[in-house]
């Protein structure tokens, strides 16, 4: 029985999708989400096999739902107003889509045709390299913190470190929460300018940077704003006297 999730701040649009579900015939299990953070949890709890998706939320974009995600077992259906550029990159990367308003007829053909397919991980990182030109770096982490999702600015994030096979990102006096992300794939999608890996275990935002410093042997080291000390790695070091101007 597959497992179905629809997310949509319209409350007009997440009723009549499930309505067309529960009219469709087909057995599944059903969840719901109003908002992007409940989106991230509900994907993490629920582990979903198919995700009817709304791209234009606020706090997290649709998109940046799904990047918020290393890997993603699940196929994506996007429902949007998106102008004609982004229809052409979903027609192009074979990711269905539901242009707002959609009749009947055309979600049960989108949703044969989800049916039909295992997933879609493939070309829809090709679709979101595609539309990232147009939405820049990832501007806000989805943090979990025990039960909570938090969502953080990247202006209110200090570093990620990783350890213990995840990735924790500390923010405010501290505090520690957990992203899905790893390190790589946070270097690769954060803005360079703001984010920089001088260490293979941690990330940091440069303007969080206090002090950079060196031991008696010579290591170096950057104190982060919390008063927190990472290592710098020796490859990294002419890397932080170049773009660090701290004493």
């Amino acid at each position: 029985m597959k497992r179905i999730l629809v997310v949509d701040d319209e409350i007009p649009a997440l009723q009549k999708i499930t309505r067309y579900l529960r009219q469709s015939g087909r057995e599944h299990l059903l969840e719901t989400a109003e908002n992007s953070l409940d989106a991230v949890a509900k994907i993490i709890s629920f582990q979903p096999d198919l995700v009817f998706l709304d791209i234009a939320m606020p706090g997290l974009s649709g998109l940046d739902v799904l990047r918020q995600f290393e890997t993603r077992p699940f196929l994506v259906v996007f429902q949007t107003a998106f102008d004609e550029y982004a229809l052409q990159a979903f027609e192009e990367h074979a990711c269905d889509y539901l242009l707002k308003p959609f009749t009947q007829e055309r979600f049960t053909k989108a949703l044969e045709h989800a049916c039909q397919r295992l997933t879609e991980t493939d070309h829809l990182r090709a679709l979101e390299q595609k539309l990232a030109l147009r939405e820049g770096p990832l501007r806000r982490i989805a943090a979990k913190q025990g039960q909570r999702i938090r969502l953080l600015d990247e202006a209110e994030i200090l570093y990620f470190v990783s350890q213990d096979h995840c990735t924790c990102v500390y923010f405010g006096e501290a505090v520690e929460g957990i992203c899905e992300l790893s390190l790589n794939t946070l270097v690769e999608r954060l803005d360079p300018a703001q984010f920089r890996q001088f260490h293979r275990k941690h990330l940091v935002r440069l303007d969080a940077i206090r002090i950079v410093g060196t031991n008696r042997e010579g290591e170096m080291w950057l104190e982060m704003r919390d008063g927190v000390r990472l290592p710098v790695s020796r490859k990294h070091r002419r890397n932080v006297r170049e773009l660090c101007t701290f004493s």
